[in-house]
């Protein structure tokens, strides 16, 4: 595909989106115009919707108000606005030219959620964020499913000015899910939700029953979380669902009881109303804390709905029919079950329960859930940030005293760089630094479980969005890769780029551990504080055979970044070569967990989904349990690892020892289907087993007879690491990183041919090879002593 047919294919995809670079640098912003985002656009609801009203009064009337909402929503808002009597100067459609035309001008921007991944927020801009509830569902890294994809949220909240809390429990659970505690740098405000401030107006609740024709009835309003997922098998399931029950309370209620349902979209609008006496939708026009406001008693079940009806001071009865079912598939922060409401699990409990009296708020539960309520917000809000006259309590995020580091750890493949990078977080002192891992969320769409390797509570810090491209930066940045042209533009992209994802977010060091990626190389080469980044493997040959990264890149990194971790003195000459510097180059061997390494050894074989074997494993099992000779290889199936030049060998051994089995097992790469032919082309293709992705080989290793390595070239082989250490006698090419590595701790060398690889497997049988002689211990110690040696050295 040419470049100019890539160009054609992004811009019609709208992925490029070109004119937003042009709207970020040349549109000079409007300091009073004020853009509202509701829900990502789908309505006009709650705090935003209140704060419009707030905007309406007279002390305003010289701040524009822009209103972005998604193409289909416009006639409800319009409708909305017209019945409250409000008014905007633009309605604009999200994600429409004239959106980011918007998002680039307006001065003062107030959102409910999150802007797009593409979104920059220029200096002289207010960003207030008034988060869409309290959380009691698990989220961001508390929630594992979400933990890879949660980087728009967490860039959203930490480049906002204000972050609204109103009560304790939310800022406690919001900080800690996204790690703003040392990152944050705005300001927290502490005051009313501003679409609470209506529970503390019960007369407009009885003025709105009045103008509803509902005067003496006692209104219920049912409000659940939504069940299942967004397609048609469970969607028909939730609606037969709330359809029995439904039926039941409305046989059940009096007519002096009407039952307003207001059900996720999903579902609602596959329910028929009609039929109901005592059961009506939810009115269409008003908006929801308006109703909930004139409501007797709030029907709900895991919906943060609570915390905010808790202000009124009336009944709340949790409709929690499936708590067992709902708790065990998705994390929450509290059961529910201890709350001071009455749970019901059936429509008659719930019916029953309508006239039963007594307060079940408790003084507890508001000072935890309501701490800074007070029903007057919004006014002291939009002074505070609009007009700058500071009316609101505020504080700043708590510090732990310790300087960040970032460190870029790649997509987490079932490879030696993951292995060795998971086993340096395990020896950090995080009591020196705060440390945060960052990974592009797009790199782990198809694979969020890779993420499992990472401890539950490591601060992680996602980079949400590829690269804001326009025509000419493409073009740039095509010159660049192919001919090392360098320009203005595609810098000062990658500049913009850095400010997209990390903000004002303040860093001792930014350490792009993974090695490779064009794209993140170039993003950390642009960080204003020191760079470190590590080289794993002898990148001369890594570029001759896969031209991955660009040379040009790597050049400039090599030469520009402060500092080179090499994990072997093998490949320091080809660090030099490459960025013309030797001052700025340290060697540091990788980490070993060797404690886990014998732990994970005495684990059974497992295979896992996405595991790949030639055979079952059970046969697996059987085999290596045999007293037959088991040779064990472990590498990626890609073409510097030469897995031909060893199954070539091992036919040529098998052919005089039948009672002999060759083991390859790997995880990233290419070349599994091809390595699968060309065993099966072998004499030997029944003692070849070929095993990909799985998570833990060490059961499998520790029954090896001889491991063998028969690369073209090498890094530092953490696999020779880790048959040292569970006792595998090994061999290996005499290649670049694995030549230092056996020269070190006593390993045997051989030529990196066939031949040289079948000589090793006769000397293995003449008992020449012995076990590696390793201190792991001594190893990470000096390693860790060198590596916070790169970043004590560091100033911003």
């Amino acid at each position: 595909m040419s470049i100019l047919t890539k160009i054609k294919t992004k811009l019609k995809s709208g992925t490029w989106y070109p004119f937003y670079n042009s709207f970020y640098e040349k549109e000079k912003i409007d300091p009073k115009m004020v853009l509202l985002e509701s829900r990502s656009g789908r309505g006009l609801e709650s705090n935003i919707f209140v704060i419009l009203q707030e905007l309406n009064k007279k002390e305003y009337e010289d701040y524009p108000v822009i209103l972005a909402v998604r193409k289909g929503y416009e006639s409800g808002v319009w409708e909305k606005l017209k019945h409250y009597g409000l008014k905007i100067d633009k309605m604009i459609p999200f994600g429409s030219i004239s959106y980011y035309r918007y998002l680039s001008r307006a001065g003062f921007l107030i959102n409910d959620s999150t802007f797009p991944g593409r979104f920059i927020k220029k200096e002289g801009q207010v960003y207030l964020n008034v988060w869409h509830g309290t959380p009691l569902k698990c989220m961001g890294r508390d929630n594992v499913d979400e933990r890879y994809s949660m980087g728009n949220v967490m860039r959203n909240l930490l480049m906002s000015d204000y972050l609204l809390y109103p009560n304790r429990f939310m800022e406690e659970k919001m900080t800690g899910a996204y790690m703003l505690q040392n990152l944050y740098q705005g300001e927290i405000i502490h005051d009313s939700y501003p679409r609470n401030e209506i529970f503390f107006h019960s007369e407009q609740g009885e003025k709105l029953k009045k103008e509803l024709g509902l005067q003496g009835k006692q209104i219920t309003v049912y409000m659940p979380t939504f069940r299942g997922k967004a397609d048609a098998v469970d969607s028909d399931s939730a609606v037969e669902r709330v359809k029995e029950y439904l039926q039941t309370c409305d046989q059940l209620l009096r007519d002096d009881q009407v039952l307003l349902v207001k059900l996720h979209p999903f579902v609602g609008n596959a329910l028929e109303f009609h039929s109901y006496r005592h059961i009506r939708r939810f009115p269409q026009v008003y908006d929801t804390y308006d109703i909930l406001n004139m409501c007797d008693v709030l029907v709900t079940d895991y919906s943060s709905v609570m915390y905010d009806f808790a202000n009124s001071g009336k009944r709340i009865i949790l409709f929690a029919y499936d708590i067992e079912d709902y708790t065990g598939s998705r994390g929450m922060y509290e059961d529910i079950r201890q709350y001071p409401f009455p749970l019901v699990r059936t429509a008659e409990e719930l019916v029953s329960l309508l006239d039963s009296p007594g307060d079940y708020l408790t003084r507890e539960f508001r000072e935890k859930y309501c701490t800074y309520e007070t029903g007057e917000g919004v006014g002291r809000i939009c002074r505070h940030v609009i007009l700058g006259e500071k009316e609101c309590r505020v504080s700043h995020m708590a510090s732990n005293g310790l300087e960040n580091v970032l460190i870029y750890a790649g997509d987490f493949q079932q490879n030696g760089i993951t292995m060795s990078f998971l086993n340096l977080m395990k020896e950090l002192d995080t009591n020196k630094y705060n440390y945060f891992i960052s990974y592009r969320m797009n790199s782990l769409k198809d694979a969020p479980w890779r993420l499992d390797c990472l401890p539950k509570n490591a601060n992680v810090y996602p980079i949400a969005s590829e690269m804001n491209m326009d025509v000419f930066t493409g073009i740039c940045q095509m010159l660049y890769l192919k001919f090392g042209i360098r320009s203005k533009r595609l810098g000062h992209a990658y500049d913009r780029e850095w400010k997209k994802h990390f903000g004002d977010s303040d860093f001792k060091a930014v350490v792009h551990y993974n090695g490779y990626e064009n794209y993140m190389i170039s993003l950390i080469g642009h960080a204003p504080f020191r760079k470190i980044i590590w080289v794993h493997n002898d990148m001369e040959e890594e570029l001759k055979e896969k031209k991955n990264p660009s040379r040009y890149v790597l050049q400039d990194a090599y030469s520009s970044y402060d500092q080179v971790a090499a994990v072997s003195r093998d490949i320091v000459r080809s660090v030099c070569r490459i960025g013309g510097r030797k001052d700025n180059i340290t060697v540091i061997p990788n980490c070993q967990d060797y404690g886990g390494i014998l732990l994970r050894a005495q684990e059974p074989v497992a295979f896992e989904k996405e595991t790949r074997c030639t055979v079952s494993r059970d046969r697996l099992t059987e085999i290596l349990d045999k007293k037959d000779i088991k040779f064990i290889s472990i590498g990626r199936y890609s073409a510097e690892k030469r897995h031909d030049r060893l199954m070539e060998a091992f036919d040529r051994f098998w052919k005089e020892h039948k009672d002999s089995w060759l083991i390859i097992m790997g995880g990233a790469g290419n070349l599994y289907e091809e390595a699968c032919r060309s065993a099966e082309k072998l004499s030997c293709a029944d003692h070849i087993i070929l095993i990909k992705t799985i998570r833990n080989p060490m059961p499998v290793l520790k029954k090896g007879n001889l491991f063998i390595l028969s690369s073209d070239h090498e890094g530092l082989p953490v696999v020779l690491f880790e048959a040292g250490i569970l006792g595998v006698p090994a061999i290996a090419t005499d290649v670049s990183g694995s030549h230092c590595f056996m020269e070190d701790y006593g390993g045997v060398l051989v030529e990196p041919s066939v031949e040289g690889v079948y000589s090793g497997m006769l000397r293995f049988m003449e008992k020449e090879i012995c076990p590696l002689t390793i201190n792991c211990k001594e190893n990470n110690k000096k390693s860790l002593e060198l590596f916070y040696g790169l970043l004590k050295n560091s100033s911003n």
